[in-house]
């Protein structure tokens, strides 16, 4: 499959080359597998698999080897990355909401358990291509399950309601950033004249409900990511001409589809119409299949073409620039055309500045007309982060806690956790301190999975590489403007492509070294004694079968710390997740009148979370229907104690003195606090009103 390489094995290798290319797979099933977990966003559905995961990750590093050290970029964005995660750790101490804080540290955390098991296991055809096209089947898996969702909803119900697809992930636009990194492996790999045509056709199939799922999340941040990940794609791959004439051969298809179908109302919005949905829903699944095979004929067309004529190199380079020229005066004619066509520079003046104020009245529901909105309620969200922020300069107010500082800043009733910027949020959160490690970890995981972009083409993997790249920088872009940082599974997915990347360029450098040094040793005695000035850019990707074989193994202190480590990350996840346990219970319990079995669900839930003060409120209010308010009072006092700054405690102390004891002045204050954090709570302005009598 990799022309010029040289496949001869030593016979010990291959099982070793298969050991490595495990914690990939088993990397990219856990993420597969959060991805129908709601994205792995909700800790009651995600801890499980996180837990198995990270006991699994303890048992490699006993198995993990190296031939060489990896770069120091390498090292040094894990080192970064790791005293980010301190701060994020750390944060718990003067955190607003210490069990968010918590929570928020298991999961980076847990990207940093990825980044360095991955980063330090040797990387080179076997495992790059399980990464990449590993995750080009979950992508697919993921895709293909969306889609079903629009062509047959009477089976797959979860597009029921709304136009826009999010499911299994649980948000459109994680699913629309999910379905481009797919889309650009498949093209990859659909453009490898080298691959088999079977393959080729096969990623071509795989691409069209990629394509599919893509346009109905109706995600405007996927448009842009789109964008960019293509331009790089193209910019720096070496197969610009058949990945190009993939494209074509997926997206034409593609688009007339949703053309010839633009009149099918319950496709594009909601609707109510079971019947008119499933009815155009089959309509969509006819067409669609239509569409696929056409892709994986022209797809077979064009492999066939391209094993035909010969295609010498001048000609091979010619072609690639043509692409590239075409991609860039294509996005950038289209968008200035689109522009010119609405008023030119002075309508961009007035959307910026309609985006900048929060102005835009135009829709940005569920319809494909929101393609064109810039209603997209993110400028508040990051100036209430701005603010925050000037008040916690230093240190924020701990991981997690935007929750807070959105209700204390809001401007309308809605509310959110994240600021819907992963920086800002870092800033809000962890200050100026978090955002500088933040910035610098991820500057150097792209430094050290990029390096010099230019360097090594002739690589027979290099399109590969390039598509994996491409898909860590869409994946930071991305995050500009929105918050799956929380999304264990699109997370757990760029840390998996920054290692692939960082250790594959890492183990490659090193095997030319080594086989640099082979060939001066093998010089004969009278020969110049010099080091070739040049290794061949068509250097075997695998140690070559007469190089000397030096694995080197961490030493059992080494391997020991890190086992704890992740031992004790896993219990983390358990702990809270346990205690989350015990508080649903608890409020089942209640639910069902039997307050002697809540409050023990409560207490212990409680006990495994004593930073979290919801088990404390389910408490108090178990308590009370038990008729011991002093006790009740006494759990939300230690709660006010814990949580100073969450509203919902003093709301509750509010309602409790006003009620069972009748401290009209007490309540008052406990409610105008309540209050002071969360200005627009509907149920403390009540309250209040009803004990000043107003």
């Amino acid at each position: 499959m990799e022309a010029g390489l040289n496949t001869a094995r030593v016979g010990h290798q291959a099982p070793s080359r298969l050991r490595d290319a495990a914690p990939f797979a088993i990397t990219l099933i856990c993420a597969g597998l959060l991805s129908f977990l709601s994205g792995g966003y909700f800790l009651s559905r995600s801890a499980p698999l996180v837990v198995v995961y990270l006991l699994l990750a303890a048992v490699w590093v006993w198995f993990l080897h190296r031939r060489s050290r990896p770069s120091l970029l390498c090292l040094a964005s894990l080192v970064v990355f790791g005293s980010f995660v301190a701060w994020t750790g750390l944060s718990v101490y003067w955190s607003f909401g210490p069990d968010l804080s918590w929570i928020a540290f298991d999961v980076a955390a847990l990207y940093l358990a990825v980044a360095a098991v991955l980063g330090l296991t040797p990387v080179r055809g076997l495992q790059l291509r399980t990464a990449g096209y590993g995750f080009l089947a979950v992508a697919v898996a993921v895709g293909v399950y969306a889609f079903l969702g629009k062509v047959v909803p009477e089976v797959v119900t979860h597009a029921h309601l709304y136009a826009r697809l999010d499911s299994p992930v649980g948000y459109w636009n994680v699913l629309a950033l999910m379905m481009v990194m797919g889309l650009v492996v498949a093209l990859a790999l659909a453009g490898d004249r080298t691959a088999h045509p079977a393959l080729r056709m096969l990623a071509a199939a795989a691409a069209v409900p990629l394509c599919f799922t893509f346009f109905f999340t109706l995600s405007r941040g996927g448009w842009v990511v789109l964008a960019v990940t293509l331009v790089l794609y193209f910019g720096f791959a070496t197969t610009r001409l058949a990945s190009f004439a993939s494209l074509v051969a997926v997206v034409a298809p593609v688009a007339a589809v949703l053309w010839r179908l633009r009149d099918l109302g319950t496709l594009f919005s909601a609707t109510s119409d079971d019947a008119l949905r499933t009815l155009q829903g089959h309509t969509l699944l006819r067409w669609s299949l239509a569409a696929l095979l056409v892709a994986v004929g022209a797809q077979a067309v064009i492999a066939l073409v391209q094993r035909a004529v010969p295609w010498p190199r001048w000609l091979r380079v010619a072609a690639g620039a043509a692409v590239l020229l075409v991609l860039v005066t294509s996005i950038g004619g289209g968008s200035w055309r689109f522009l010119e066509n609405r008023g030119g520079s002075a309508w961009v003046k007035d959307r910026v500045q309609t985006f900048i104020s929060g102005t835009d009245e135009t829709g940005s529901g569920g319809e494909a007309g929101r393609l064109i909105s810039v209603n997209t309620g993110r400028p508040p969200l990051w100036r209430e982060a701005l603010e925050q922020s000037r008040s916690h300069r230093l240190r924020g107010t701990g991981a997690g806690t935007f929750v807070f500082t959105d209700k204390r800043f809001r401007e309308d009733g809605h509310t959110v956790k994240n600021a819907h910027s992963q920086w800002f949020n870092v800033l809000s959160e962890l200050g100026v301190v978090g955002l500088g490690l933040f910035t610098a970890a991820i500057a150097l995981f792209i430094a050290a999975a990029v390096r010099n972009p230019f360097s090594d083409r002739r690589d027979p993997l290099r399109p590969l590489l390039v598509a994996l790249q491409a898909s860590i920088v869409a994946f930071v872009v991305h995050i500009s403007w929105d918050w799956h940082w929380d999304m264990a599974a699109i997370g757990m997915v760029f840390f998996l492509f920054t290692a692939a990347c960082s250790s594959y360029l890492a183990t490659r450098a090193a095997d030319r070294r080594r086989d640099a040094a082979l060939a001066v040793a093998k010089m004969p005695a009278d020969a110049p004694a010099e080091t070739p000035a040049h290794v061949p850019a068509d250097t075997p990707t695998e140690a070559s079968p007469s190089a000397p074989v030096e694995r080197r193994r961490a030493a059992w202190p080494v391997r020991t710390v890190a086992t704890v480590a992740l031992v004790l990350l896993a219990v983390s996840w358990l702990v809270p997740y346990l205690s989350a346990r015990e508080e649903r219970a608890a409020l089942a319990a209640s639910g069902d009148g039997d307050s002697a079995v809540a409050l023990g669900h409560a207490r212990r839930a409680a006990r495994l979370d004593p930073l979290a003060v919801d088990p404390l409120i389910i408490e108090a209010l178990v308590l009370q229907q038990q008729g011991r308010n002093g006790e009740a009072l006494t759990a939300l006092q230690k709660a006010a104690r814990l949580q100073p700054d969450n509203y919902k405690v003093y709301y509750h102390q509010g309602v409790l003195l006003l009620q069972a004891f009748g401290r009209k002045q007490a309540a008052i204050a406990a409610l105008r606090r309540a209050l002071a954090l969360n200005p627009l709570d509907d149920d403390s302005r009540f309250e209040l009103e009803l004990a000043t009598g107003r």
